[in-house]
């Protein structure tokens, strides 16, 4: 059994959450509850709970307020959340285990399911470092993305990364001050993670960092050319558009 907590302000959305988890989660079991980041916060230390199911918005401060306590986070963390764009995306920049309010149970379902993989105390913590530059971005674009690969995992800054290469279910990134990382994620998944920072999709083995772009040539085959020499081919039906946008960023 996993033992669990939850934290919200609101004793409906506490008694929704224990319900759901008892029909649809039978491998949790709720040990407490509480509604404020400090009740959490004692709670917690009390039972020493496995994971906690945490709302964002409590009348002493926020979910984030209450994990910044712990100097070493021991325990596995769900956020609940209502749906705030720029929080989402830094939670999927960052790895971190979300749903959505109101409760899908398919969604907490899934996050369940997640628990049982064995994940390092210092991978949840590099996990809440990274959201918490993140959310506090000033540009509203993450930074940070959480980087996991068969062993272990890197926080790595999204400016350093070069480019990113399909490898099958893997994903090969090429950074400009560390060696190469194969990292358990498609490059479908990462596409839609970096195309809001400056990254382009070209061909469907490769996602590069617009940063590091020189050139784009059409002779022999359409294709840019990276700061380190690099050659990255450009498909033929992505052409116009990739052309586009590396000459206009180019002029600025």
């Amino acid at each position: 059994m996993i033992r669990a907590i939850v934290i919200d302000d609101e004793p409906k959305a506490r008694e929704t959450i224990i319900s759901m988890l008892a029909i649809y989660c039978p491998t949790v079991k709720v040990v407490g509850q509480a509604w404020s980041v400090e009740t959490g916060y004692n709670l917690i230390n009390d039972v020493k709970p496995e994971v906690v199911f945490l709302d964002i918005q409590m009348p002493d401060g926020s979910g984030f307020d209450l994990l910044k306590r712990f100097s070493d986070i021991f325990f596995r963390f769900v956020i609940i959340t209502a749906y705030q764009e720029h929080a989402i995306k830094a939670f999927k920049f960052s790895a971190i285990d979300f749903i959505l309010k109101p409760i899908d149970p398919g969604d907490l379902l899934n996050s369940v399911e997640k628990l049982s993989e064995q994940i390092q105390s210092e991978v949840i913590n590099q996990k809440f470092s990274a959201f918490i530059e993140n959310i506090e971005s000033p540009s509203g674009v993450p930074k940070k993305i959480l980087l996991k690969t068969v062993e272990s995992a890197i926080v790595a800054d999204t400016s350093t990364i070069i480019r990113c290469e399909s490898q099958s279910n893997y994903t090969l990134f090429y950074f400009c001050n560390k060696p190469k990382l194969l990292v358990s994620k498609t490059l479908k998944e990462f596409e839609e993670l970096l195309s809001s920072s400056g990254f382009v999709r070209t061909h469907q083995s490769h996602l590069v960092n617009l940063n590091y772009v020189t050139s784009f040539n059409n002779l022999p085959e359409s294709h840019l050319v990276l700061i380190d020499g690099t050659i990255i081919p450009v498909a033929v039906r992505k052409r116009e558009t990739v052309e586009e946008i590396v000459k206009k960023r180019l002029k600025t």
